[in-house]
């Protein structure tokens, strides 16, 4: 069924006027108005796309800074600590201070006090002390324990000791090694 329709010359101009302001109206809807504002929204989304990756890899990067911070912590804390156990000067009174209280505490009676050069090893210097002294054998046992367990890092080398007397004391003669930090 076919439908003929016959319009009149004025009609076939206005259909054909409109059906070009419609082409040409569309044309211009998609050239000056849809074309640029898509590309505008594809450039926006590719720029929110990176900023969201910078925003991911600084989120991670700030994890990482905090862990990396409290392990800077931890190891200045360690440092310290090891400072105090390896000291990076020699301090002569400080240890003649710690052996001598150390010695009043056990009563190791310390007759004689010398210090000999330092001498440098690898990574630290070491200090050797000559000390004589008189004590009984818990007194030295005491005494040495309260060394070995003593913060700073202390070592006994070549204990040589004599008969007890009638009061159970005896000479005493060793090696006290001191350690500082060479750096």
């Amino acid at each position: 069924m076919a439908v003929n329709i016959k319009l009149t010359p004025d009609q076939q101009k206005y259909l054909a006027v409109g059906v070009l302001v419609l082409f040409g109206g569309g044309f211009a809807y998609v050239k000056y108005f849809w074309l640029p504002i898509s590309e505008k929204i594809s450039e926006t989304k590719k720029q929110i796309e990176e900023t969201e990756g910078k925003i991911n890899k600084a989120k991670s990067q700030a994890v990482r800074l905090n862990k990396i911070q409290k392990d800077l912590e931890r190891l200045n804390t360690e440092a310290l600590e090891a400072e105090k156990r390896l000291p990076k000067v020699n301090d002569l009174a400080g240890v003649i201070d710690v052996i001598t209280a150390i010695a009043r505490r056990y009563s190791f009676k310390i007759q004689t006090f010398s210090a000999g050069s330092p001498r440098p090893q690898a990574h630290f210097i070491e200090t050797s002390y000559s000390l004589t002294g008189k004590a009984s054998f818990h007194e030295l046992g005491r005494f040495l324990a309260a060394i070995s367990v003593e913060e700073r890092i202390f070592n006994v080398r070549g204990i040589t000791y004599g008969t007890p007397d009638s009061e159970g004391k005896m000479g005493i003669t060793f090696q006290l090694v001191s350690y500082q930090y060479k750096g």
